[in-house]
């Protein structure tokens, strides 16, 4: 296992690269600013390495961004919050707006908007820090910290763990958002990619895209992964019914809740989680144009986000799940990328 740390300069600062490699054809790197997961290398069946990930090339897109989180840690609370309120204990509480009125991905200033103190460990990197609710407007202290490390045979590991560290009631629902491409050339999308996903019910999603309390099934929709799925081929027919893609959470069922495979050229991730929930986005939009991966020109549906958490905005639906992380407890999250090569 190998270490290595880099300074990275640009106009906002320096960011703390740190790599870790196998020495076998996997790695990963990330860093200190939004405990980003920059990279995450695995060979294909020819032996040819290349990132999996989507991730902008100029670190100064990294810092600027507030719309795709490329590989950005995210929280206090994954996914939107209502009019970026809720109500607990008699008490409501207000949180930063920074979609229209609702809070999504814990506000313009939540983990992926932070630094962080990173601690090398023999195969990972810890990332911690304190949250004041003067720094993120969510309640409560927050002492959290996110790890990325290797197991065994090639799984990647995505810890999280959170302490309310005071005597008010605070909010934890974090989650990763790695935007997966399996393919050598980026500029191919997500053709050759086959997504299967362990749900048989998803969140019916109002027109501002958040649950109305409402699970449906999947069976025979387009929404139906059941059995692997061409992805490309199934986002043209969810666009032919008026969506611009998949943006959607799927109550899922662990600890493996989907697999993601390239048909060509045999790289697969398994995905495990112990959250009962999968947003799958297909980056169905761009803002303005941006270079990610070397030299390759972002495009809509390049990549697939999927990211576990509890099922969005639980605050407003308790019979999606606990999301409250009560005064000195703590709470821990676990998601893992089982890494392998189809022959």
């Amino acid at each position: 296992m190998m270490i290595k740390q880099e300074n990275i300069k640009t106009k906002w600062g320096k960011f703390i690269k740190y790599t870790i490699d196998n020495g076998d054809g996997y790695s990963f790197s990330c860093m200190d600013y939004g405990a980003t997961l920059m990279s995450l290398n695995m060979p294909d069946k020819t032996g040819y390495v290349d990132n999996i990930l989507l991730q902008f090339a100029n670190p100064d897109s990294i810092y600027n961004d507030q719309t795709y989180f490329f590989g950005k840690a995210i929280g206090r609370v994954g996914g939107r919050i209502k009019g970026g309120s809720y109500r607990f204990n008699g008490r409501m509480y207000h949180l930063p707006q920074n979609e229209d009125t609702n809070t999504l991905h814990g506000g313009a200033n939540g983990f992926h908007h932070s630094w962080w103190h990173a601690k090398v460990m023999k195969n990972g990197i810890e990332f911690s820090r304190e949250i004041k609710p003067e720094e993120d407007g969510f309640p409560g202290i927050l002492k959290t910290s996110i790890t990325y490390r290797w197991g065994e045979n090639h799984q990647f590991h995505i810890e999280f763990k959170g302490f309310n560290d005071s005597n008010e009631a605070s909010l934890f629902n974090p989650t990763i958002h790695s935007y997966f491409n399996l393919n050598n050339d980026k500029t191919h999308g997500l053709k050759y990619h086959n997504l299967n996903i362990h749900a048989n019910q998803i969140a019916e999603l109002g027109d501002d895209l958040i649950p109305t309390g409402k699970l449906l099934p999947v069976n025979g929709t387009t929404f139906d992964f059941q059995q692997s799925q061409a992805l490309d081929k199934m986002i043209e027919s969810v666009k032919k019914e008026g969506f611009s893609g998949y943006d959607h959470p799927f109550q899922i069922s662990g600890p493996l809740i989907a697999t993601l495979r390239n048909t060509d050229n045999g790289r697969r991730v398994d995905l495990y989680s112990d959250r009962n929930a999968l947003i799958m986005y297909t980056l169905n939009s761009i803002g303005h144009p941006d270079i990610v991966n070397g030299e390759v020109d972002l495009k809509p549906y390049m990549a697939v986000a999927l990211e576990p958490q509890t099922l969005p905005d639980a605050v407003h639906h308790p019979e999606f799940g606990d999301i409250i992380l009560r005064p000195y407890h703590e709470q821990s999250y676990h998601i893992v990328y089982g890494l392998s090569v189809d022959y």
